[in-house]
């Protein structure tokens, strides 16, 4: 029989005790789905604003260095996009992350040595494209290319190209951006454009590790329960009811974890934290019911 428990009395009660759980043991699927990602969310929210926090001042940072290289706006000209500053000239400036932003006036691209040696990872800016590569695996570089065509604007995709393929990514196109109505962004509007990005990726990525990690996690390890401890299979939990204690177990885990990325605090990672919490947890609750449900037994045993 199904019972309604509350997300904040089912993440308060399994927080103070483990009384609860008896309810939270006959609460629906689709009620006990909703509270998994309704934690994550919160989680997400939490994590992601203390990267953020992180990362500002380096974004700050690296506008001051964009201005002073390119100068305080770049400019949409018949040629393309430029800096205002010195348009015709290549040059580049040092990205946080080992990272490099380089700008080639003549859509080619020139890499030293020593940059492709000591990067990670590289922006390329040409007047009709852009260009990013991350370093991967063997000497390789997972390439994507952005240009403007005739009637949209272009993306490679990601590719894998090698170090000599880089100076050959496409930087030019017969075709020039469509940006009605602007003549030119200024710094301030491109960083909040960057910053905007990368709360919409780092939101992204934390939202799959706080709701997809329970589930994968505790789905594995109902796998491995029941293909290796049949003979020790719950007596008084049916194995649906065992999943959902384990999802709800995991969410004092889950919050305690999620102030590792969010405050960037050493030695443990946070499916490390969650996952040690979340066995130990579990494994209490269930070691709790199996226990009671022993101890009804007997007593009914006495009477009989």
């Amino acid at each position: 029989m199904s019972s309604k428990v509350s997300f904040l009395s089912a993440f308060f009660g399994v927080c103070s005790g483990v009384s609860v759980f008896e309810r939270l043991r006959g609460q629906s699927w689709g009620r006990t789905i909703f509270h998994v990602i309704l934690l994550g969310v919160v989680c997400t929210l939490f994590i992601t604003s203390g990267e953020l926090g992180r990362e500002k001042p380096r974004i700050r940072a690296c506008a001051g260095m964009f201005a002073s290289v390119f100068g305080d706006r770049v400019l949409n000209t018949p040629e393309g996009l430029v800096p205002s500053k010195d348009p015709a000239r290549a040059r580049s400036i040092v990205l946080p992350g080992r990272g490099l932003l380089c700008y080639f006036p003549a859509g080619k691209a020139a890499l030293a040595a020593k940059d492709v040696e000591n990067s990670l990872f590289f922006v390329f800016w040409a007047p009709r494209g852009f260009a990013t590569a991350v370093a991967g695996e063997s000497g390789t570089w997972v390439a994507n290319t952005v240009t403007p065509g005739k009637a949209k604007v272009e993306f490679s995709g990601n590719r894998v190209v090698s170090t000599a393929e880089l100076a050959h990514l496409p930087l030019t196109s017969p075709w020039k951006w469509e940006l009605p109505g602007r003549e030119s962004f200024t710094v301030g509007e491109l960083t909040a454009a960057v910053t905007g990005v990368l709360r919409i990726g780092l939101a992204f990525h934390n939202l799959l590790l706080t709701v997809l990690l329970p589930f994968i996690y505790t789905a594995v390890f109902v796998g491995m329960f029941r293909l290796t401890a049949s003979s020790r299979r719950p007596r008084c939990l049916n194995y649906a009811e065992f999943w959902k204690i384990g999802l709800y177990a995991g969410f004092p885990a889950l919050a305690v974890a999620s102030v590792f990325p969010a405050l960037d605090l050493p030695l443990f990672s946070f499916s490390t934290v969650y996952m040690a919490g979340l066995v130990i947890y579990w494994l209490y609750v269930s070691s709790r019911f199996e226990r009671e449900f022993a101890e009804t037994r007997a007593q009914g045993s006495d009477h009989e």
